[in-house]
């Protein structure tokens, strides 16, 4: 029996950590015996050791004050007393704020395994898009640092997992180290067809910061809103879902349904009455979201431009929009309107299953367990 060590920050929040967690759920069932170590672990076995985390976060956080997730992970943090001979396998995922050192991930002697879930490993310190350039002594020091860490890194014998073609290629920029292509998988059990008629057009929008977060879209919401209400009139719905706080809407409050964090058998609930799935970010390695959505028969909507796009296949699965295009929410609404049931449900959540359940990932990353 093959013996594995999961590594992540976490494995219950935010999106890399939920598709570590499935990744996790879906192999074990072909008999892999699975170990979790995340920064919970830590707090847990040795406190002093997790609050040496939380100092060095709030240090580079002080001396890297833009608005963009970033992580060092620079100095040590001692986890390598938890990596021994037992396992065959070190199975690294998300270890940003500074959990897991670049250091300790060079002195590893097991074999690893690396799944990749943003653009942190192509960049220096910056998770999501293109990186900051520094703004102080200090930050292009510890840059400077980091980068020839990672250079070492990249000469590594490690196997590199990509969830897109987006990350697989910036992967082959910066690595000669072999690479598969695995989409995260979605469990098939809560994620699956189950009509539910309605008789109003409803659009779901989920996200922890919908309203907030640029990347996700927020800038568009209030034109998305506008353009659904003059298009569409009254016979649509809005449901927001995942989100802790919202922010307050004075306008079309019957045509708007909010939720604050649901659970997936929930959130699969929204996905089966809805027509659409909105997924309006920038950059995107992936989306949980979407592959969810598309698992209900859900078809998506997103831009033509980020990873996302990458699952859809305009009107077959979903709708593609151009983001250079001012009119394209316009054109979207009126083709929607014109359209109605144009899509094949049963057809889409079908070949989403292929694609991305338990079942179909697990075979995938099995094979590769088996053969390093």
């Amino acid at each position: 029996m093959i013996k594995i060590l999961h590594i992540s920050y976490s494995f219950k929040k935010g999106g890399a950590a939920i598709a570590s967690n499935n990744i996790i759920k879906s192999i074990k069932k072909n008999g892999t015996k699975i170990y979790k170590y995340s920064f919970k672990n830590l707090v847990e076995e040795n406190f002093f050791l997790s609050l040496k985390v939380l100092i060095i976060n709030f240090f580079f956080k002080l001396i890297n004050l833009n608005n963009k997730k970033s992580s060092f992970n620079y100095f040590r943090i001692n986890h390598l007393r938890k990596i021994n001979k037992k396992f065959d396998i070190v199975h690294l995922h998300w270890i940003g704020n500074e959990f897991f050192s670049l250091n300790e991930i060079l002195e590893i002697k097991n074999k690893i395994i690396w799944t990749i879930h943003d653009d942190w490993l192509k960049n220096t310190i910056t998770h999501i898009g293109k990186e900051d350039k520094a703004n102080n002594f200090i930050l292009s020091f510890y840059k400077n640092k980091i980068t020839k860490l990672k250079n070492k890194l990249f000469k590594k014998n490690i196997i590199f997992i990509a969830p897109s073609r987006y990350i697989l290629n910036n992967l082959k920029k910066i690595t000669k180290s072999k690479i598969y292509l695995i989409r995260h998988p979605i469990n098939e059990k809560v994620f699956n067809l189950k009509s539910i008629n309605t008789k109003k057009i409803i659009f779901n929008i989920g996200g922890s910061n919908v309203f907030n977060d640029k990347n996700k879209g927020s800038i568009l919401i209030d034109k998305l809103l506008n353009t659904a209400y003059s298009h569409i009139k009254t016979n649509y719905e809005f449901v927001f879902f995942g989100s802790k706080n919202y922010k307050n809407i004075f306008y079309l409050n019957k045509n708007i349904q909010l939720n604050k964090f649901v659970q997936p058998s929930n959130v699969a609930k929204i996905f089966n009455r809805s027509n659409y799935t909105f997924v309006l970010s920038e950059v995107e390695s992936f989306s949980l979201i979407a592959a969810e959505s598309l698992m209900c028969g859900c078809p998506v909507i997103c831009f033509n431009d980020n990873a996302v796009a990458e699952l859809i296949t305009h009107k077959q699965n979903g709708y593609l929009l151009k983001r250079n295009d001012k009119n394209c929410l316009i054109d979207l609404m009126k083709w929607i309107k014109k359209n109605p049931n144009y899509f094949n449900r049963k057809k889409i959540s079908a070949e989403a299953n292929k694609e991305f359940s338990y079942k179909s990932i697990s075979l995938k990353y099995n094979k590769i367990y088996e053969t390093i």
